[in-house]
């Protein structure tokens, strides 16, 4: 098992406009990969297509560069991999009766699920996760819920917030427990992904996933509806399948899943 701590070089801020953009200007000047930041707070933060990311004191905010030598058709099942390490790692700090309930939801998002059943209820977010390809590197942004901030700026967004401080085994974790533990995890996943494709997370990748069985639609960012029906799982290239009301399946690439209500 490969050190994080002699791969990755981390420079912390107390607070920046984006640590994306700033591991972007990284690409530009040619850094090798393995760059991150992490900031105390964001003043403009952002996730998944350029959505406002609120960014109060609290949360672990994080970019990490990546220059991964494989093919371009393996690129789109990345961001799934930053999702798998990520669950593992908070699902490895929460106390055994959370850990189950910890989910990644397709395409990017880290969720707790409400519900002894992680198949039905409702479920909270605890972490977000953007994959920005710039100048032939990769930019993946990781933000998570870590503590409850300290005023009353919430995080905000579509989904009532979950934070790791409320599942952990003990005293809350520090931010800087969460993102290193974080970078390891995400370390050997990614080292694992660079040798062997996705295909070895699959199965796990479907055990843990948020919306597997659920009635959703699946919707362009300007809201167009792409696919509805029941999800089946993820395949092996990183697309949702949907199995509509005429028993059909669809495989959707790309798109935001919303749960029927």
């Amino acid at each position: 098992m490969q050190d994080s701590l002699s791969f990755f070089r981390i420079t912390y801020f107390d607070e920046v406009s984006s640590t994306n953009d700033l591991i972007k200007q990284s690409i530009d000047k040619g850094a090798p990969e393995g760059e991150v930041v992490c900031a105390r707070v964001q003043a403009a933060g952002y996730g998944r297509q350029g959505r406002v990311w609120k960014s109060p004191e609290g949360g672990l905010y994080m970019s990490v560069l990546l220059r991964p030598a494989v093919e371009p058709a393996q690129l789109p099942t990345l961001s799934l991999v930053v999702g798998i390490a990520v669950r593992r790692a908070i699902a490895g700090l929460a106390e055994l009766s959370s850990a189950n309930n910890v989910l990644v939801k397709w395409p990017n998002d880290i969720v707790l699920c409400m519900s002894a059943d992680k198949n039905s209820g409702a479920f909270q977010k605890l972490c977000g996760i953007s994959n920005e390809q710039h100048s032939g590197a990769i930019c993946i942004g990781i933000g998570v819920n870590v503590q409850k901030p300290h005023s009353s700026n919430d995080v905000g967004g579509k989904n009532v917030a979950a934070y790791v401080s409320d599942i952990v085994r003990s005293n809350a974790p520090s931010i800087d427990l969460v993102c290193r533990t974080i970078l390891q995890n995400f370390l050997n996943c990614y080292t694992e992904w660079i040798q062997t494709g996705f295909a070895t997370f699959l199965e796990e990748y479907n055990a843990n996933s948020a919306l597997t069985g659920r009635e959703v639609r699946v919707q362009r960012a300007d809201g167009s509806l792409i696919a509805e029906g029941i999800v089946c799982g993820i395949d092996s290239t990183g697309a949702l399948v949907v199995r509509d009301a005429e028993g059909a399946k669809r495989k959707v690439l790309s798109g935001e899943a919303h749960i029927a209500l």
